[in-house]
């Protein structure tokens, strides 16, 4: 299974997360390449099994908070009809962005298999394994045949 990993970081804090993921699919037995949204290998991407997608939350909680820098996103190659897991990681909040962030897939035709808040900062930050693991886990099992004995 090939993974690609595209993600924007402000502080390094998605940065961070998008590594965790990367090394948590790679333990899994996944081929994964891990892209800022600026400089990513359009060939893995296009050749890949699954597209993950990063960004952080701006703005005030409950009051627009939404996924930062859009437009960079729109600037990635066209994944309609892709499969995709998306992140968002927070300091409060998670939902409007990922609401927002789901909206955007829809608005491009991705298949959308899994989204999850990652929270990184701000009070009562923690350890991020095991939302990291969480995240893996219900990604793949979205898109790993659960047939045993066929074909």
């Amino acid at each position: 299974m090939k993974i690609a990993v595209m993600y924007q970081s402000l502080r390094g804090g998605t940065r961070r997360a998008a590594n965790a993921i990367a090394n948590s699919f790679q333990s899994s037995g996944a081929t994964v390449g891990i892209y800022p949204v600026t400089n990513i290998d359009a060939q893995f991407v296009l050749d890949a099994d699954l597209l993950v997608i990063g960004t952080w939350t701006d703005g005030l909680f409950g009051i627009g908070a939404k996924p930062a820098q859009i437009g960079k996103l729109n600037a990635l190659p066209d994944m309609s009809q892709r499969r995709a897991s998306l992140f968002v990681t927070y300091e409060i909040s998670p939902t409007k962005s990922l609401q927002q962030f789901e909206e955007w897939a829809q608005e491009r035709g991705i298949d959308l298999v899994h989204q999850q808040g990652i929270k990184v900062r701000g009070p009562f930050s923690k350890d991020i394994s095991g939302e990291v693991a969480d995240f893996t886990q219900k990604s793949m099992e979205a898109i790993t045949p659960t047939d045993v004995g066929l074909g």
